[in-house]
This record gives C-alpha cells, structure tokens and sequence, in this order.
C-alpha cells in the first residue's frame, strides 16, 4: 500500500487518479497511512490526500476532511469541502459553515456541500442565516435552496427582511420552491 499512498503524492495527477479505486479498497488503513504521510506535506500532497479521502466513506475519513477545512491552503479546504458534501458528513456541517465568509471559490464549494448534505445541514444553516455575517448569511439561504426544508421556513420568512439583497433574493426562491407564500387562484 506504501506504494500506492507515493502514487497518490508523487505530483503525477493521472497516475493519482488511476490509483485512487485501489487505495479506497484498503478503506481505514489506507485513511491511517495518510494521515501519517500528510503531516507537513506540501499544498499538492495535502489536496490529493483530501481527494483520495473522498474516495473513502468511514468514520475516520470523516473526521481527517473535517480536520482539513482548517488547512491554511484554501484549494486544500475546498477539496476537503468537497469530499465532504460528496460523503455527506452531517458532522461536517459546521465546519463548512464556518468557511462561507472567506473566498467566493472556497465558499461557493462549501454551499454545493452544505446542499448535499441536505436536511442533515438544516439546523446548522439556519443558525448561520439567523446569526452570521453577510456573506454568511447568503450562502447559508443560498445553500437552503435545493434542500426545500420546511424546518427552514420561519427563518427564510425572517430573511425576507435582510438587509442584504442576495440574501432576500435566496430566500425568496428558496420559499417558492417549497410553494410557500404562492396564491393560487381557480380558473
């Protein structure tokens, strides 16, 4: 396996690719192995190392991306932001929360995740829409829109009234999309 995690970190993209399916088979032993080889690794190894972890839905993967949204490399964070959404770490909620105020690339990643994981970020993004900053708040009402809570209403209805325009405008479509607020009138 040795082998295999070098491929992964070598600074070859295709041979990485073409490894990933068999370092995935080796699940928590090969999340063990790069955990060891990522420390103090360079930008390109730590991205491919969030990027195989993807590959790998257990528990200790989960933990290791969510650690990884702290990388001071902000491709880093957007690949394990990534990996995440596509896992569907509800654990990793917070975490891609707190990511939504800082560069629109790493923060429009950290929406498209929050979306994926659906009803399982409901609470946490209407914390967000509720308390957070402006750019906060409209990726958190952004991210609501493909996930049509109804646990979200309220907060939605109350983001009607943000001072923010973008914000006011997700959360119109985000209340349309679940019919709320829509008159329908008999012909």
């Amino acid at each position: 396996m040795n082998n295999l995690i070098e491929a992964i970190l070598s600074g070859d993209d295709a041979q990485a690719e073409r490894v990933l399916p068999a370092i995935a088979a080796y699940g928590d032993i090969a999340v063990s192995a790069l955990a060891q080889k990522m420390a103090g690794a360079d930008a390109d190894a730590r991205w491919w190392t969030a990027r195989t972890l993807a590959t790998i839905p257990t528990p200790q993967s989960a933990s290791l991306l969510i650690q990884m949204m702290d990388d001071h490399d902000a491709d880093v964070r957007a690949c394990a932001a990534m990996a995440l959404g596509e896992l569907r770490v509800a654990e990793g909620a917070d975490a891609l929360i707190a990511h939504l105020a800082e560069s629109a690339h790493v923060a429009e990643v950290c929406t498209a995740a929050l979306s994926r994981l659906g009803t399982a970020a409901v609470s946490a993004l209407v914390r967000a829409l509720q308390v957070g900053d402006s750019p906060t708040r409209i990726y958190a009402a952004k991210a609501l829109v493909p996930i049509e809570s109804h646990e979200a209403i309220p907060a939605l209805i109350h983001a009607l009234d943000d001072d923010n325009a973008i914000v006011t405008h997700y959360a119109e479509d985000a209340l349309l999309r679940m019919g709320v607020g829509m008159v329908l009138l008999k012909p």
